[in-house]
């Protein structure tokens, strides 16, 4: 019975030694994998702005780039200040200002005004690169943060453009002119055609 025990325990401890370890992705790897992701919801969801095409959909990107993942300071706006936006359809949107993120690019301080609708925080912003590799009207940036974070990790490199590039039958609302930033920001989304 003893032996018994023993070679159970030892096989255990075999399986576990021989069990794969989960390998951590590199940052290449993380964005690779979030692009597939949507590759595959803009080809197959209910919802995708493609839904009826007649061809594979591929978006396209700049290559991944860490410098554009940045720490960005959260400064809150404690007023009930609001913000009326143009949308692509004309039809304006208002939202709550919430917050400013502030940190540096390229050398350069840089803020950022996030705002709050009924869908949650909203970050739009345009840069030098709209109109030549990165749709005109702007790009946007899923966030989220607690009321109790002072920071947050903001990567351009997840920069993603507004269903009406895609669709004019959405309605997109543009960025503040507080975020038009005066760089280059070569991540993200490109042009898709």
């Amino acid at each position: 019975m003893r032996n018994r025990i023993y070679f159970l325990a030892g096989w255990l401890l075999f399986l576990v030694a021989c069990e794969p370890k989960q390998k951590s992705l590199s940052y290449e790897e993380f964005i690779a994998n979030d692009r597939k992701d949507i590759d595959e919801f803009m080809n197959n969801a209910e919802d995708s702005p493609f839904i009826g095409a007649d061809s594979i959909i591929q978006l396209n990107y700049y290559p991944p780039n860490e410098n554009f993942k940045v720490i960005a300071e959260i400064e809150r706006i404690n007023d009930d200040s609001q913000l009326t936006l143009g949308t692509s359809d004309g039809v304006p949107r208002v939202y709550k200002k919430h917050a400013f993120l502030k940190f540096e690019l390229a050398q350069l301080p840089q803020q950022l005004l996030v705002l709050k609708g009924d869908d949650g925080l909203f970050l739009a912003f345009a840069d030098l690169t709209n109109d030549d590799t990165t749709y005109g009207g702007g790009r946007y940036i899923n966030l989220n943060f607690s009321d109790q974070a002072d920071k947050i990790t903001l990567d351009f490199n997840l920069a993603y453009n507004p269903y009406c590039e895609y669709n004019a039958g959405y309605s997109c609302p543009l960025p503040p002119l507080e975020n038009y930033m005066k760089v280059a920001i070569e991540a993200g989304e490109m042009l898709y055609k």
